[in-house]
C-alpha cells in the first residue's frame, strides 16, 4: 500500500472570471462546459474542445455571440454538442500552466459562470509551489481544496493515454484524432464521414485514413503493453 506521503494530492481551483472563454460561454449558454480535449497547434496555439450539456440548440448557438469560437457542433437529438475554442496565448490555457508545473489536469469545467480546475500533483512535486505558480499565473483563480488521493486504476490508465497522445503521436495524428471523436466519426450511427472530417482538415480522405490507423494502432498498443516499461521519448514521424 502506497504510504500516505507517497500519495498524489488532488488541487482544486475555482474560476470565476468572464475572461476563460468556458467560464463566460457557461454562463451565456446557461449550460455547463467540460473539457474534453485540449490540441496543440502547429502555430502554437491551442484548440481547446469543450462539450456543452444542459442547454438549448438556440443557447449554444448564442455563445459563439460573445465567445471567439473556432467551430460548433450541436446535436439536435439531445442538449449538447461541442464547442471548440481556440486559445492564441499559451499562458492563458489553465492546462498548459499545470503542464508546465508537471502537475495533471484531472478536470476542468463550469457551470452557469462558475468554473472548477481539478489537478493532481505527484508525490515528487510540492504541491504549495504548484499552487503559488497557478494562482501567479491566474491570479482570478481560488483554491478551494487540497486532498490526498489515493493512486487508482483509471488515473494511471488515462496517464498512459495522455502520454500516448503527447508523445508517441505525431502533431498531424493527434490532430485527426481529436478532430474525428469531437465531430463524432466514432458515434454508432456516425454523426460525420471520414471524407466530411478530411474536408475540414484539408486533407485527402486516404490521408485521413493512414493518419487515423496510425493513431488507434500507437493508443491501442500502449494500452494494452504488459509490464511497467518506461513510455517511449520518441516522436513517431510515421
Amino acid at each position: 500500500m502506497t504510504a500516505p506521503d507517497e500519495q498524489p494530492t488532488e488541487l482544486e481551483f475555482r474560476v470565476t472570471d468572464q475572461e476563460y472563454p468556458f467560464v463566460s460561454g457557461s454562463e451565456v449558454g446557461s449550460c455547463r462546459c467540460i473539457l474534453r480535449e485540449l490540441l496543440p497547434t502547429s502555430g502554437g496555439e491551442y484548440l481547446e474542445f469543450f462539450e456543452v450539456r444542459d442547454a438549448s440548440n438556440s443557447a449554444v448557438e448564442t455563445i459563439t455571440e460573445v465567445e471567439p469560437v473556432e467551430e460548433l457542433l450541436v446535436d439536435e437529438y439531445t442538449d449538447n454538442g461541442v464547442v471548440v475554442f481556440r486559445v492564441e496565448e499559451p499562458s492563458a490555457c489553465v492546462a498548459t500552466t499545470l503542464a508546465d508545473e508537471e502537475a495533471f489536469l484531472r478536470d476542468l469545467w463550469a457551470e452557469e459562470g462558475e468554473g472548477r480546475v481539478v489537478a493532481e500533483v505527484m508525490p515528487s512535486r510540492d504541491p504549495g509551489s504548484v499552487v503559488n505558480s497557478f494562482t501567479e499565473e491566474h491570479p482570478s483563480a481560488d483554491l478551494v481544496a487540497k486532498r490526498d488521493r489515493p493512486e487508482d486504476g483509471p488515473l494511471f490508465l488515462r496517464h498512459r493515454v495522455q502520454d500516448v497522445l503527447a508523445r508517441r503521436l505525431t502533431d498531424r495524428q493527434r490532430e485527426v484524432l481529436v478532430t474525428a471523436y469531437g465531430a463524432g466519426y466514432f458515434e454508432r450511427p456516425r454523426a460525420t464521414t471520414g471524407a466530411e472530417v478530411a474536408a475540414g482538415l484539408d486533407i485527402s480522405p486516404s490521408t485521413f485514413s493512414q493518419h487515423l490507423r496510425a493513431a488507434q494502432r500507437k493508443l491501442l498498443a500502449a494500452l494494452l503493453e504488459e509490464g511497467n516499461s518506461a513510455p517511449s521519448h520518441r516522436i513517431d514521424t510515421e
